[in-house]
Parts: C-alpha cells; structure tokens; sequence
C-alpha cells in the first residue's frame, strides 16, 4: 500500500465515513445474533492463578479446555 504524503491538511481528501450510525448498529446486531447462533461461548475463570512449574499450568489449561462449556460456566443465581 503506497503512503501519500501532503503538505497541508487541506490537501488531505476526506476520510470514507458510514452512512450512517444506524448501519454501524445493524452491523453489530447481526453480529451478536451470530455469535448466538453458535452456542455458547467459553468464559476463562476469574482471578489470577498461581502454578509451582509450567507443566503444572500446561496441565490445568488442558483440563480447562477438554471440560464442557456448561462445566466452566460460573453464573451467580440472582436471589
């Protein structure tokens, strides 16, 4: 990709913008009604961990990753 340099910002063609903020919006929607369709996403748990060697880590994120989706799930039931 060539860079174009100018003198003076009035120089400078426009920048491309949207239609509109509704598009952008749209966009997003159809995006997230996407990422639904596929199921459910995994979440990493909270907080920071603390292993004794690489291996040990190694072993809990192949653990992590071989368990279910619902298993890693922590949702709080709200009472």
């Amino acid at each position: 990709m060539p860079v174009t340099r100018y003198r003076d910002i009035a120089d400078m063609p426009e920048p491309a913008r949207a239609a509109s903020a509704l598009d952008g919006l749209a966009a997003a929607c159809a995006a997230s009604s996407q990422s639904r369709a596929f199921g459910h996403t995994r979440r990493a748990p909270r907080g920071v961990r603390r292993f004794r060697s690489i291996e040990d880590a190694d072993a809990h994120r192949q653990r992590w990753e071989s368990a279910p989706a619902d298993a890693n799930d922590t949702k709080r039931s709200r009472t």
